[in-house]
């Protein structure tokens, strides 16, 4: 039978040790495995006695059964750190300094001390509760995958006999927003037209001209929908202008060299994309501007043949267009409010502050707005599977399944 000591640690942190005697040996000494216990910290007594007791009589019953699943010696942060080297050359470069990141920043400080067999899903919800005040469900459902990550793989590696994620409850917390932040179809209009205009003040001085490396950028991004890291990797030899296609192969992020190119980020991102006639002469005009500054520069060209560059033809900076793109938006509004009268006479309004990558999601509401249906809209954007899409985009769609509703009244008004 199982003996157990209740310990009290001075932080007032409770545990119980347990000493299981595993028969004797040849020389009739006795064999004993000791392990620690850690209980509810919120439980009474008499539940964190209780609580032992049952975790102690399973210990017992897997070990003299010679079914040993856990591992007492072996510390949670050296297994994490175990598992984050083996998944390494599985992830993106940017996921794996993510999860490096989550581990390092909350998760190994909490856990510090605990061995992996000790820790329970009393444990994990704990955890859970020290972020509900400090971040939005979306940043505590990455904890919580990493840990079931950690966990999943400790179990299937035979290191403990279960995952104590798997039935662990998140704390409740104020309904999330949605996050998706998007131009509608009209406000994509509105933002296409901005990017053509020469805002003037009331003397007739110009102040403000979108440079047409940046237009391209832009329309290339509502138009086809296109990731930034997939725009940034774009080469000339990538625009097939006789099929109206760009082939996708390639893309800019982060990497153990810095922001460099790789592969993107799924295999169904590999694609070619067609795109309107209205991109046809944009690029054709960009092709123009971009060679002539190649002859200009001469020698002092750095560039690769990459469409988007800064002033010496070097690939551009990861942030650049969003710095744009902000500046833009603002610069937009601003024209919007202080000129009411010329801004409503063009059909102008102001628009909504937007990432960047809002402008993909843009491209996606803007294709379902035009009825086109979602098995084209997941391969135009590259995912894996319509699921995905819908996932992301199903708030978007709303608007979308109500002008439906409007089409079927109006066929049973006619018809019935």
């Amino acid at each position: 039978m199982a003996s157990l000591k209740r310990v009290t640690h001075k932080n007032g942190r409770v545990v119980y040790r347990i000493v299981i005697c595993m028969g004797y040996d040849k020389q009739g000494n006795k064999m004993v495995r000791n392990f620690t216990c850690p209980v509810s910290q919120s439980a009474t007594f008499r539940q964190q006695e209780k609580e032992a007791l049952k975790y102690a009589l399973e210990l017992e019953d897997r070990l003299k059964s010679g079914n040993e699943h856990c591992d007492n010696r072996l510390s949670f942060e050296d297994f994490s750190r175990k598992w984050l080297e083996n998944v390494k050359d599985t992830l993106a470069y940017g996921t794996y300094v993510g999860y490096e990141q989550l581990l390092r920043c909350k998760i190994l400080p909490y856990f510090k001390g605990y061995k992996i067999a000790h820790i329970r899903t009393s444990d994990i919800e704990a955890f859970y509760r020290t972020l509900t005040d400090i971040y939005s469900p979306g940043t505590i459902r990455r904890y919580a995958n990493v840990l079931n990550c950690i966990f999943g793989t400790a179990k299937r590696w035979n290191v403990i006999a279960d995952n104590p994620c798997q039935n662990a409850l998140k704390p409740k917390q104020k309904q999330e927003t949605a996050t998706l932040r998007y131009f509608t179809p009209e406000q994509s209009l509105i933002f296409l037209k901005s990017l053509d205009m020469i805002y003037e003040t009331k003397y007739g001085k110009k102040e403000h001209v979108v440079p047409l490396q940046y237009r391209v950028f832009f329309t290339l991004s509502i138009f086809c929908g296109f990731r930034k890291g997939e725009i940034l990797a774009l080469h000339w030899e990538d625009i097939f202008f006789d099929t109206l296609e760009i082939s996708i192969s390639k893309s800019i992020g982060k990497t153990e060299r810095g922001f460099d190119y790789k592969k993107p980020k799924t295999p169904a991102a590999v694609r070619k994309v067609p795109f309107p006639d209205r991109l046809f002469s944009l690029l054709e005009e960009y092709r123009k501007e971009y060679e002539l500054l190649r002859l200009q520069l001469g020698t002092e060209w750095q560039g690769k043949d990459n469409l988007f560059i800064r002033s010496d033809g070097r690939l551009m900076g990861h942030s650049t267009a969003y710095q744009y793109f902000v500046k833009h938006l603002k610069y937009h509004n601003q024209w919007v409010r202080k000129y009411p009268v010329q801004a409503k006479a063009a059909g102008i309004e102001e628009l909504p502050l937007i990432p960047l990558h809002g402008l993909r999601h843009s491209c996606a509401t803007l294709l379902n707005y035009l009825n086109v249906n979602i098995v084209d809209i997941s391969k135009y954007l590259g995912h894996t599977n319509c699921s995905t899409t819908m996932n992301i985009y199903a708030h978007s769609f709303e608007a979308q399944k109500r002008v439906v509703s409007s089409k079927l009244n109006e066929f049973i008004r006619v018809n019935c």
